[in-house]
């Protein structure tokens, strides 16, 4: 569940930006709720999953900085993390000009237009 959930979590990321602008030009509460629904999949996993994910990104950041003592459900989480990352990169290579990740077949970049 924890893999579902964090394949969930990096979709839900991609959507994210594309998601933030159409809510910006949407005035109507309602409308905004409505666009929400429509953009992101419905989740499969439970919300708990998403908690201990944003968990999971956190203590990826702390390593970045200082040794940290995990426990071993830590350790096989973030190995579920990185494993999800790397097969949702490799289905959404990021553009070689601004870096946003796109569909794999996409001819021009989602965020700044340009070729990829």
């Amino acid at each position: 569940m924890l893999r579902r959930a964090a394949a969930e979590y990096f979709v839900e990321g991609f959507l994210g930006g594309e998601l933030r602008r159409i809510l910006a030009q949407t005035e109507d509460v309602e409308a905004r709720l409505a666009a929400r629904e429509r953009m992101l999949p419905q989740r499969q996993a439970p919300d708990g999953y998403f908690v201990w994910i944003n968990h999971l990104v956190w203590l990826e950041r702390l390593l970045e900085i200082a040794p940290v003592r995990l426990t071993a459900a830590e350790v096989e989480g973030l190995m579920v993390l990185k494993d999800e990352r790397n097969r949702f990169e490799a289905a959404h290579p990021a553009c070689p000009h601004c870096g946003m990740p796109n569909e794999r077949l996409t001819l021009r970049c989602r965020e700044c237009g340009g070729e990829i």
